[in-house]
């Protein structure tokens, strides 16, 4: 079963390229409203569990907390299920049509909730409070972030990477046909309450993998941008997750299914390693001189980032808390053998697309 995240926080706040497979052509989607505690990630599981050998799977974690869905794809029905409320907010597009709103926010008793207003309010103001003290941390490693791509993009020799990068296709790639392999966003990584996390189960299901050593982050963007688009030229499909750390485009992991094979950054934002994987060092790559000027910088940074992820992971740990607090005034009021039969019905609903 593929993992991968939702979206994370971002230096602008929540960010997400799910809204891209909400529109995709043929893809139904069921949007579930409703707030903490309603059972959402539970009945998505249901939903993973129902047709887990029937269908491939694919579930998306939420970067606040692991352990939990936000959504799930049933990939051979073309269904999706999706937590649409804050901060990955989801509306239909096309409401009936390619989607529709499951509103779990039916199943609870309002009047119980009520008598707990000034309560509830408080600690979701006080989550709010820990979520934006995360924004703000977020923010100021995206700064040294880019800091350090920008400064080491200079020194990177962007030809001899490419030309490698061609390379290493021509060896690994056989061509496949004339048509273009088209790109697929997903995020393999974000940062939660465990610090910079990967689904390394997702990696882990690929039976070659080759890390790609870069402590500036710029090189082996450069040379995954070209491994992605090479792939694609020879008519592969890929899969490319790209970091939220920075302000622009930076890849990270860049996925060929049809081929077992992918391409991971090993950087000090994911230290990321597999004993089992091929190495490319692009380190040297880098103009070794003029790198050697800015050391000190870039040591800073680095160790900066180091103490800015700490203390991220920390208060959203802390956040994850206040959250479980809103979460038990909506389990007090929720009816879930009302949301068991919803989830039932969504099974239905699924298995009539997977018999199409």
């Amino acid at each position: 079963m593929e993992k991968y995240f939702l979206g994370s926080m971002a230096e602008e706040g929540f960010r997400s390229d799910f809204h891209k497979l909400i529109s995709s052509d043929g893809v139904y989607t069921y949007i579930l409203k409703g707030g903490a505690g309603t059972g959402k990630s539970s009945l998505m599981k249901k939903i993973a569990a129902r047709f887990e050998g029937l269908s491939d799977i694919v579930t998306y974690c939420c970067s606040s907390d692991p352990d939990s869905l936000d959504a799930v794809y049933v990939k051979k029905a073309n269904a999706l299920v999706v937590d649409g409320t804050a901060p990955h907010t989801f509306d239909p597009e096309f409401p009936a049509v390619k989607q529709v709103i499951v509103n779990l926010g039916d199943h609870w008793d309002g009047d119980v909730l009520r008598e707990h207003t000034s309560d509830i309010i408080g600690v979701t103001l006080k989550h709010r409070g820990y979520m934006n003290t995360v924004k703000s941390y977020v923010a100021a490693m995206t700064k040294l972030f880019d800091d350090t791509y920008f400064s080491a993009q200079g020194d990177a020799a962007a030809d001899r990477i490419e030309a490698f990068a061609e390379k290493t296709a021509a060896k690994l790639f056989q061509k496949k046909c004339s048509a273009r392999g088209k790109a697929e966003f997903s995020l393999l990584s974000a940062v939660s309450p465990k610090g910079y996390m990967t689904q390394t189960a997702t990696l882990d299901g690929i039976e070659k993998i080759f890390t790609v050593k870069d402590d500036y982050y710029a090189a082996g963007d450069i040379f995954l941008k070209k491994i992605a688009d090479e792939a694609m030229r020879r008519g592969y499909d890929v899969t490319i997750s790209k970091s939220n750390m920075f302000t622009q485009s930076v890849y990270e992991f860049v996925i060929i299914k049809e081929l077992g094979m992918a391409f991971a950054l090993s950087s000090p934002m994911n230290g990321y390693e597999n004993e089992n994987a091929a190495k490319i060092n692009v380190m040297r790559f880098y103009n070794k001189k003029e790198m050697a000027l800015k050391k000190a910088r870039l040591k800073m940074n680095k160790n900066a980032c180091a103490k800015l992820l700490e203390e991220t992971a920390q208060t959203l740990t802390e956040a994850k808390k206040v959250h479980d607090e809103i979460e038990k005034y909506y389990i007090a009021a929720m009816d879930f053998s009302s949301v068991d039969d919803t989830a039932e019905r969504l099974c239905k609903l699924i298995d009539e697309k997977l018999a199409v």
